[in-house]
C-alpha cells in the first residue's frame, strides 16, 4: 500500500491520500469543466504523476466536442490520456436505472478499469465543497442516517467497482467559484456542462432552487452544511469504532455468502446497534448496494427479538431483505446470507437417499460411519439405561428382526418416540419439539426396520424396539464420525 501525506494547506489540496514517492500514477477524472481542471492543474503543480481519464456519457450533441477539448488540454499539459465512449442512456435502459445513477456507474467502471489497467495508486475526482452541499441535501430529502448526512469522504474504497483502489477526492474543502477563479488565473480553458441547467435532474433542482431560497433564511447555509459534515463524519468514525468492537463479539461465523450472528448477543444491543451490525453484513455481501433502506434494516433489527426485546422470533423464520438478501434465525443463530449462499451444515447427519445396512460397518454420507453389532447378555437392559451416548442406540434384536435400511423423511412420516407411552406422532412435529433446524430436517437419517422408524439417529429411539427387562439378545447402532 502507498505511504498517503503531504496536506498541502497552502493551496487547500487534500493530497494527505496521495503519495509523491511511489512512481505509480493516478487516474484523474476530467469532464472539462473547471472543478475537473482545476483538480489537474493542482495534482501537476504538486508534481504528482497523472494520467487524464475522460468518459463520453454521449448524452448531448456537444460530448464529442468536449473529449476532443479534454484531449487537447492534456497534451498542451503533456500528460497521458485515455478515454471510453458509452451509450449510458442504453445502459440505464437495460438496467432500469435512472439517468444520473447510470452515468456514475458507467463513469466510476471506467475510472477504476483504468486505474487497474495502468497500475494506478488511486483514482481522484473533483468533488467539491458545493457538491457535498448537494449530495446531503439528496440524502436529506429522500430520507437518510448518518452516513448520508456526513456526506462524501476525502477518501473511501467503492468496493462495488474495485475492493483496494482508494477513490481520492482532494478538492473537496474547495467551492466551485475557487476552481473557476483557478482555472481563470492558470489559462485553463473550462466548458460548461449545459445539462447543469436540466432541471429535470433533482441535483440541479436543489442547486438552482433549492439552495438558494435556503439561502434567504441562512446566507451562511452551505458553509453550515460542510461544517455539519465534518463534524458527522468524525461521530461516524466513532461509531465504527464501537461497531467493529460489537461486531467481533456478535458474530459467530463468516462463510461464502453470508454471516452468523450470535442472537442470544444481539438481543443484548439496541435497535440502532443491530442496524447497524445488519447493515455492514449486507454492504459486505453486497458490495453494488449503495445503500440499505431505513425501513428493511428496522424491520429485520426488530425481527431478531419481540416488541419487548427479550425473546426471539419464533424458530426458523425467514425474512426477504433486498438485494437478494435474507435473513434467518435456527435456534440461538441468525443469519443474513444471499439466497445463493450454501449455508454450512457442519457435523449434521444427512443422507440422500435409501442406504441397506448390514451387521458390521456401514459407511454414512459426511463422512459418517453407522456400526451394528449384535449382543448377548443377561444386563443387557441394564447397560442400555446407563449409556447416554445419543450416538449410540440398543434395540432389542427380536423386534429388529428385518432389513435394515436408513433413508430421509418423507412426507406423512410418523413414529412412536420413546418416553410418550406408544404414543405416534408426526415426525414433522418431533423434528419442531426438538427445535431441530428446519435446514437440517429435509436429509436428517432415519434407521427402519422393514419399513417402521425405529431410530430418528441421534435423536429419538421408537417405543416399539425399546429393551424390555426380559431381553437378552440385542442390536447396539454406534454412530461415529470418521476423521
Amino acid at each position: 500500500m502507498p505511504l498517503w501525506f503531504n496536506i498541502m494547506v497552502d493551496m487547500k489540496l487534500d493530497t494527505s491520500h496521495l503519495s509523491k514517492q511511489s512512481t505509480l500514477p493516478f487516474i484523474a477524472g476530467v469532464s472539462g469543466g473547471a472543478d475537473s481542471l482545476c483538480l489537474l492543474g493542482l495534482l501537476l503543480d504538486a508534481r504528482y504523476p497523472v494520467i487524464v481519464a475522460h468518459l463520453n456519457h454521449q448524452l448531448r450533441p456537444e460530448a464529442e466536442v468536449e473529449a476532443e477539448h479534454v484531449r487537447a488540454v492534456a497534451e498542451k499539459l503533456g500528460v497521458p490520456f485515455v478515454t471510453e465512449a458509452v451509450d449510458v442512456t442504453g445502459y440505464a435502459r437495460e438496467k432500469g436505472l435512472s439517468t444520473e445513477e447510470a452515468a456514475r456507474k458507467c463513469r466510476y467502471h471506467f475510472l477504476f478499469q483504468m486505474a487497474r489497467l495502468h497500475k494506478a495508486q488511486a483514482v481522484t475526482v473533483a468533488h467539491t465543497a458545493d457538491d457535498q452541499v448537494e449530495t446531503i441535501l439528496m440524502h436529506l430529502v429522500r430520507g437518510a442516517g448518518l452516513a448520508g448526512l456526513k456526506g462524501m469522504s476525502p477518501l473511501t474504497r467503492l468496493v462495488e467497482f474495485d475492493p483496494e483502489i482508494p477513490l481520492v477526492r482532494p478538492i473537496l474543502q474547495l467551492w466551485r467559484s475557487d476552481t473557476e477563479s483557478y482555472c481563470r488565473e492558470q489559462g485553463l480553458d473550462f466548458v460548461i456542462d449545459s445539462s447543469n441547467s436540466d432541471q429535470t435532474y433533482f441535483r440541479n433542482r436543489l442547486r438552482h432552487n433549492l439552495i438558494p431560497e435556503i439561502e434567504t433564511y441562512n446566507p451562511l447555509f452551505k458553509k453550515a452544511v460542510v461544517r455539519m459534515s465534518r463534524s458527522l463524519q468524525d461521530d461516524q468514525e466513532s461509531l465504527n469504532q464501537l461497531i467493529t468492537q460489537v461486531w467481533e463479539n456478535d458474530v459467530a461465523e463468516q462463510g461464502d455468502g453470508y454471516f452468523v450472528f450470535h442472537l442470544s448477543r444481539l438481543r443484548t444491543e439496541s435497535n440502532g446497534m443491530r442496524r447497524n451490525l445488519f447493515k455492514r453484513a449486507m454492504l459486505t455481501l453486497r458490495p453494488g448496494l449503495r445503500d440499505v433502506d431505513f425501513d428493511v434494516l428496522d424491520q429485520a433489527a426488530q425481527s431478531s427479538v419481540d416488541v419487548h426485546g427479550d425473546r426471539s422470533i419464533s424458530p426458523s423464520r425467514r425474512l426477504d431483505l433486498t438485494g437478494g438478501l435474507y435473513l434467518y434465525q435456527e435456534n440461538d443463530l441468525l443469519y443474513i446470507a444471499c439466497y445463493e449462499a450454501d449455508l454450512p451444515t457442519g457435523d449434521w447427519l444427512q443422507v440422500n437417499g435409501i442406504l441397506e445396512i448390514h451387521i458390521g460397518d456401514n459407511k454414512l454420507e459426511n463422512d459418517w460411519q453407522l456400526s451394528a453389532e449384535k449382543v448377548s447378555s443377561d444386563d443387557i437392559h441394564d447397560k442400555a439405561v446407563s449409556n447416554d451416548d445419543p450416538f449410540i442406540s440398543w434395540m432389542d434384536a427380536e423386534n429388529a428382526a428385518g432389513i435394515l435400511s436408513v433413508r430421509p423423511p418423507q412426507p406423512g412420516d410418523s413414529f412412536k418416540p420413546l418416553g410418550m407411552n406408544g404414543q405416534t406422532i408426526k415426525l414433522s412435529d418431533f423434528f419442531v419439539n426438538i427445535k431441530l433446524p428446519k435446514r437440517a430436517r429435509v436429509k436428517w437419517p432415519l434407521l427402519l426396520v422393514n419399513d417402521e422408524i425405529a431410530w430418528v439417529m441421534g435423536l429419538r429411539l421408537a417405543h416399539s424396539f425399546r429393551l424390555e427387562h426380559t431381553t437378552r439378545h440385542a442390536l447396539r447402532f454406534t454412530l461415529k464420525r470418521l476423521p
